[in-house]
């Protein structure tokens, strides 16, 4: 079978093309024990995505990125980043099939920059117009297995789902997420910190109760702490629900 190709090269071509402009050791920084890693900046990228989806061939795209790599040597991590911007894109008419696209991405996520990229095309007017749905497909995530997708399940219904409807519902379904790894740890709270931050009220007696584990729980007070959008009046509370290691 040909490997898809748009504008007479592969993706991997692409995406090596790309790395050349790109930063490579900073990237590999950023993801430690991630292998993969080229170091392609995230505009290239989108602009690859672009291209893709005004080609008019992404479907043809996503069978292949749905199948993943032919080769340990071309599984970049980028490759997994420009699936995710992809489906950042293209049309949905069925919603159902949509999802299902999103949910064989996830699958294919192994850091925190892969799971961090992904928007739903149409943004907040599809995801106001699917609501329940949309919530519905995304909880399950919460207690899922694996680092990153649980990972995707905190940080995607921070992006869509701090609202006064869902606030309180989210904090609580926050509160039961049991995974221990470290980029679900620090998913949780950056999010808890934005609830705050949106909705200081309904927040605050989470923290005040210690309602989240330790680790999680000092982590979300002093982000909320480096924000601008907290007086200091604020920040002086917050600092004093810190709870000692």
């Amino acid at each position: 079978m040909n490997e898809y190709q748009i504008g007479g090269k592969t993706i991997t071509e692409h995406l090596l093309t790309l790395a050349e402009r790109g930063n490579r050791p900073f990237t590999e920084n950023l993801h430690p024990g991630i292998s993969g890693v080229l170091g392609v900046r995230i505009p290239d990228l989108r602009n690859l995505a672009k291209a893709i989806v005004r080609s008019g061939s992404w479907q043809d795209y996503l069978t292949e990125a749905e199948r993943g790599a032919n080769s340990p040597e071309q599984d970049f991590m980028e490759a997994r980043t420009l699936h995710g911007l992809v489906l950042g894109l293209i049309p949905h008419p069925d919603l159902e099939e949509y999802l299902s696209r999103v949910a064989r991405w996830v699958k294919r996520i192994n850091s925190w920059s892969v799971c961090d990229c992904f928007i739903f095309s149409g943004r907040d007017r599809f995801v106001s117009k699917h609501s329940d749905r949309i919530w519905q497909f995304l909880l399950p995530y919460l207690n899922e297995a694996g680092e990153y997708e649980v990972r995707f399940g905190v940080v995607v219904l921070m992006q869509y789902f701090i609202d006064e409807e869902h606030v309180l519902p989210l904090l609580r379904h926050y509160e039961g997420v049991q995974h221990e790894g470290y980029y679900v740890r620090m998913a949780l709270a950056w999010a808890i910190a934005e609830c705050y931050m949106h909705y200081r009220k309904e927040t605050l007696p989470f923290l005040t109760a210690q309602r989240f584990p330790v680790w999680v729980h000092n982590k979300a007070i002093q982000k909320a702490c480096e924000s601008f959008r907290v007086t200091p009046e604020e920040k002086a509370t917050l600092r004093s629900l810190r709870v000692k290691d």
